[in-house]
């Protein structure tokens, strides 16, 4: 959760998922992924497991597929790739990876509208 808290306050990952007046935790990233593959993806991340106090040194049994989706979050698309080589599931991951590029796509020129209407 470190890294979805430290994210720049201008990308498009912080402005959908800074929805409540709290760090971000895992359980807002696992939602955010189900919305983005509208409703064909079930994240692990909603799961209680992931969303109780985790330790430094607890694990994730698949943090490259992990890494890959936030890399895509912060529109970092060369270390997707770096990461989504060494996933264990390389398909899903390019799928997810790819809806969540698209949707972060659809939100930017979204705001962009918004944002041009409140300057005229």
């Amino acid at each position: 959760t470190k890294l979805y808290n430290i994210l720049p306050r201008n990308s498009g990952a912080f402005r959908l998922l800074t929805r409540f007046d709290r760090a971000i935790c895992l359980r807002d990233v696992g939602e955010l992924m189900e919305v983005v593959m509208e409703g064909t993806y079930h994240s692990v991340l909603t799961q209680d497991k992931y969303n109780q106090d985790m330790r430094e040194d607890d694990r994730f049994d698949n943090p490259y597929d992990l890494m890959a989706i936030y890399s895509a979050l912060i529109d970092a698309p060369d270390m997707a790739k770096f990461f989504w080589e060494n996933s264990r599931t390389p398909i899903a991951t390019s799928l997810i990876a790819h809806k969540v590029f698209l949707f972060l796509d659809k939100c930017e020129a979204k705001w962009a509208r918004i944002d041009e209407e409140m300057t005229e």
